[in-house]
């Protein structure tokens, strides 16, 4: 038997319901519930009846294997805790993340964890979405972010939405278009829109944002280094389509700033992907973190 099968099983018990388990699991309602067919599977019969639509109860089965499966996961926690008062090697928790949250977020994030953690190493690797996602199905990664846009097809992961994340459109404070009160998209023609990496998905979101206003008469510049976009856009040599929290810094200084878009993007959502390895108090630490943290922006 799988430990999350148990500890999904001992958890509706106690909340009383699937969804209420999941949240105080950090997981989806359709991920709870494969754990559970999956332990039903293994043990050949059904644990859970529902009432009254949402409440759930333990069947005779699930009566009679409950005080089993709740005692053992009790030795294996107690086990686990009677290891961690033993003095041994650093550990390390890999985090996969896309590159412009390696920069804007991951110091917050990693000062917290270098202070509840001591005895742990982080190395951080920079990889698109798609990659964060292979990196914690094939045990290279514990933790990752990434841009999710239907969370249904990650099922099989562990993953908190932390946040949506605005997308805004910057230039230079000295820019012809802020003059305008409001910019409509036939506005950025012939414009230099200076947009990241294509195969990210907020790029993608506003190439779609472009043809959709059937906007064609401009020049646009593909760039995959986010310090060197934000230098372009600083130095008035385009604008660009950038999640705020990229240009925190420089809106706060006066170096960029946003114009004010008649239609607006729609945001974008970004979540935490866990490995099934990473222990919950671990995982609270890095949801609170960075929930704190985006909501700051």
């Amino acid at each position: 038997m799988q430990l999350k099968n148990i500890e999904a099983f001992l958890k509706i018990v106690e909340k009383g319901s699937f969804s209420a388990a999941a949240d105080a699991l950090y997981i989806s309602q359709p991920t709870i519930s494969v754990r559970i067919q999956q332990l039903e599977q293994q043990l050949n019969t059904p644990l859970f009846q529902r009432i009254n639509g949402r409440k759930v109860e333990l069947t005779q089965a699930g009566e009679k294997i409950f005080p089993y499966l709740n005692e053992s996961f009790k030795l294996i926690e107690k086990a686990y805790e009677e290891l961690q008062e033993i003095p041994v090697q650093r550990k390390k928790l890999r985090i996969s993340c896309p590159n412009h949250m390696g920069v804007e977020i991951m110091p917050e994030v990693l000062k917290v964890l270098y202070e509840c953690y001591p005895n742990f190493e982080f190395p951080v690797k920079i990889n698109p979405t798609d990659l964060v996602v292979k990196d914690i199905r094939c045990d290279e990664a514990d933790v990752g972010f990434g841009y999710i846009q239907v969370e249904e097809n990650y099922s099989d992961i562990c993953m908190i939405k932390i946040a949506n994340e605005q997308n805004i459109l910057v230039c230079a404070p000295d820019h012809p278009l802020t003059q305008l009160e409001k910019v409509v998209p036939s506005d950025l023609s012939n414009q230099r829109i200076i947009v990241y990496n294509r195969e990210f998905y907020a790029t993608q979101m506003v190439e779609q944002f472009l043809e959709k206003n059937q906007l064609k008469d401009y020049k646009e510049v593909e760039i995959s280094n986010i310090g060197w976009l934000k230098m372009m856009v600083r130095k008035g040599m385009g604008i660009a389509f950038l999640q705020e929290v990229i240009v925190r810094e420089e809106l706060n200084n006066g170096t960029i700033v946003k114009l004010n878009l008649r239609k607006s993007l729609p945001p974008t959502p970004i979540y935490l992907l866990f490995h099934s390895s990473v222990d919950q108090k671990m995982k609270d630490t890095i949801i609170e973190t960075s929930k704190n943290l985006f909501s700051k922006y």
